[in-house]
């Protein structure tokens, strides 16, 4: 019987990441300063896991969510050190940075935050990151393709459904 070796590199992936989070990392150690090269392409790839790209619109890079996110970032110290400790964790692996693992680990990894603990740090990262990235992405009129309206429906509401 031939071993897995995807399935045994996700499982050390998804280990090394639980550790480090099991770990007393201090917030206020990291570095709160400008975001990293390293940190900036984490948070690409996890956004772009999140919201890829598609025959109607761009990825969530594609559409600039990223530079937004680190925009946003600047003006709250708790996001910036939420955005430090979700890239540290997702880069603490035995193998490659997020950003160079494959699609498919990258999609497992990311599915295993959406369904971990609501009160450690990966669960919160990946909802707060989630909320905030889909919220600056469909704010853009360019998203909109393919979906069912062609402009929000504030202020004036939703039409009638005879019309």
């Amino acid at each position: 019987m031939k071993p897995n070796i995807q399935r045994r590199q996700l499982l050390k992936t998804v280990g090394a990441f639980f550790m480090v989070y099991g770990l007393d990392i201090h917030a206020e150690n990291l570095s709160l300063s400008a975001a990293s090269r390293s940190e900036t392409e984490t948070l690409s790839a996890f956004l772009d896991v999140l919201i890829p790209r598609d025959q109607y619109s761009g990825s969530a890079t594609d559409c600039q969510v990223d530079k937004q996110i680190w925009s946003l970032a600047e003006s709250s110290e708790n996001f910036r050190r939420l955005l430090a400790l979700g890239c540290e964790g997702l880069n603490a692996t035995d193998g490659p940075p997020f950003s160079e693992l494959s699609y498919q680990q990258q999609y497992k990894l990311v599915s295993w935050m959406a369904e971990s603990d609501w009160n450690h740090v990966p669960r919160r990262f990946y909802e707060i990151v989630r909320q905030t990235a889909l919220s600056l992405y469909y704010a853009q009129p360019e998203t909109w393709q393919g979906l069912s309206i062609s402009a929000p429906p504030q202020p004036n509401g939703y039409p009638p459904p005879w019309k």
